[in-house]
């Protein structure tokens, strides 16, 4: 089967543009097959790109427009498609030409060794980009600080349990997973980072 997958950084952004793309190389790629995720690419816990892998079969092919639309540094998009590669899918990334390209399976090798070459040097060149973007971003922010225009971010508002939920994790009534999972999180990391947040407030 063919499928497709779209990522934009966050819900207000259209995906409508990568569709398009996918659809016009891909006549035959359906809209039930086209998943679509609205959330930042710093990792792979995304319910549709998980669903998407749960539905992959040996001999599917995988159409993506962009590269980074894996993820963002080098590693994750290698292994990410190191995993489609054993799974035995057949990834076709439309802004890197030869893996659009179709091969007699004797051949099929060629392929394989000259998208290695790209992935790594575009993945490299997409890694580059995020740190001059970061580097950018830090010399503004001390810009602004010596000029006093820099407030910094608002921290998000905490749930209206979280203190007493906090209060029952302090005394060991619940364990840190179950304190996620009443907080109704994804993950341990946001519930931490919820605490440090909670203790400076309690503190100041």
């Amino acid at each position: 089967m063919i499928f497709g997958y779209i990522r934009v950084s966050s819900k207000d952004q259209n995906p409508q543009r990568q569709i398009e793309a996918l659809k016009e190389y891909e006549k035959e790629l359906k809209d039930e097959n086209i998943f679509i995720d609205k959330q930042p690419g710093k990792d792979f816990n995304r319910d549709n790109y998980l669903e998407l892998k749960r539905i992959l079969r040996e001999g599917d092919t995988l159409i993506v427009k962009e590269l980074d639309r894996f993820g963002r540094n080098k590693e994750m998009i290698k292994d990410e498609l190191s995993w489609m590669n054993d799974k035995g899918v057949r990834t076709k990334i439309l802004d890197i030409p030869t893996t659009l390209m179709d091969l007699p399976d004797e051949n099929s090798w060629v392929i394989k060794m000259v998208n290695n070459i790209l992935i790594e040097v575009l993945g490299s060149i997409a890694e580059e980009e995020r740190v001059k973007i970061r580097q950018r971003q830090k010399e503004g922010i001390a810009i602004a600080k010596k000029e006093g225009k820099y407030k910094g971010r608002k921290p998000q508002e905490l749930p209206k349990n979280f203190p007493s939920l906090y209060n029952r994790w302090k005394e060991g009534n619940i364990t840190a997973v179950e304190f996620t999972k009443l907080l109704g999180y994804k993950s341990r990391n946001t519930t931490y980072k919820k605490i440090r947040q909670y203790e400076e407030e309690i503190k100041s």
